[in-house]
């Protein structure tokens, strides 16, 4: 174990030796340093849960194999996949096929015992489908009844306690099953929010492709320092961010310290601990 190892989860801002840090890299970003920073932190005794999405990769399998895409636009703007049962088939061969076996074999390959779960392995998420989801089409909106998408109803961290305890890396990932076994696809966001809370984690950092909550999109210059509930008004936080700032907003009445920031940075997790990205504060504990 190298010197840097062993500081390494001293000199990160934000975190305390010994104190749970989750994780979640998102499917557009590079996750090379986030491993590279997720090994370091583990030998230098952090525990780190990592939870991942794999969206990207997910619709370039839909493509290859002839499987329509399809995006909903709910009324307040935000943005998410349509998940009928061959996209559910798709999202379930990436992510636990193909994103996941990568991410747990680049920890391994640094060092890090790192293990694969996905939310329907020992019970850990516990989800029931949405009955309806309003969409947003032409000016109108309709309801799509067969999307096998949920919420999240339960968590059981249990497994993932006796994991950290082993010393381990726990990879999660989507999807999560209902009480009758059927699996669902959840956000994956939402998922690191649920665990942090779940295992009273002292950080939260949701990593992706972009340096935070942007007020323009295309200009990386207009990052937002921090964003609360008021930001969720209005067109202030669009598309897919949304999702982020509200499983953040969540995730921020009992963890103390919530970033959503790139993962393109050398140490990505301190770069964000130390205000790289966009602080998410709702609760006391910020």
């Amino acid at each position: 174990m190298t010197a840097q190892r062993q500081e390494h989860g001293r000199n990160t801002p934000g975190l305390v030796r010994d104190a749970l840090i989750v994780v979640k890299i998102g499917g557009g970003a590079d996750p090379e340093p986030v491993l590279d920073e997720v090994a370091e932190l583990a030998a230098a005794g952090q525990p780190v849960v990592l939870v991942h999405g794999g969206g990207v990769a997910a619709d370039r399998l839909a493509d290859q194999l002839g499987v329509p895409r399809e995006v909903i636009e709910s009324p307040d703007g935000t943005r998410s996949r349509r998940t009928d049962s061959r996209m559910l088939a798709v999202l379930t061969l990436t992510l636990l096929g193909q994103v996941k076996p990568q991410l747990v074999s680049g920890l391994r390959a640094r060092g890090a015992p790192a293990i694969g779960l996905s939310g329907a392995d020992g019970a850990l998420i516990t989800a029931s489908r949405k009955p309806a989801i309003r969409s947003l089409r032409a000016g109108r909106t309709t309801l799509i009844r067969d999307d096998q998408s949920g919420r999240i109803d339960r968590v059981d961290p249990s497994l993932l306690r006796v994991l950290l305890a082993r010393g381990d890396v726990p990879v999660v990932s989507p999807p999560a099953s209902d009480t009758d076994g059927n699996l669902l696809n959840v956000d994956a966001d939402e998922v690191a929010a649920r665990l942090a809370a779940a295992l009273n984690a002292s950080a939260l950092v949701l990593l992706t492709d972009v340096c935070g909550v942007l007020s323009d999109p295309t200009d990386p210059a207009s990052r937002i320092v921090e964003v609360g509930p008021q930001h969720l008004t209005g067109d202030v936080v669009r598309g897919r961010m949304r999702h982020k700032v509200r499983a953040g907003l969540r995730a921020s009445r009992t963890v103390a310290r919530v970033s959503i920031a790139s993962a393109h940075h050398v140490r990505p997790i301190h770069q964000a601990l130390a205000g790289g990205g966009t602080w998410v504060r709702e609760g006391s504990a910020a």
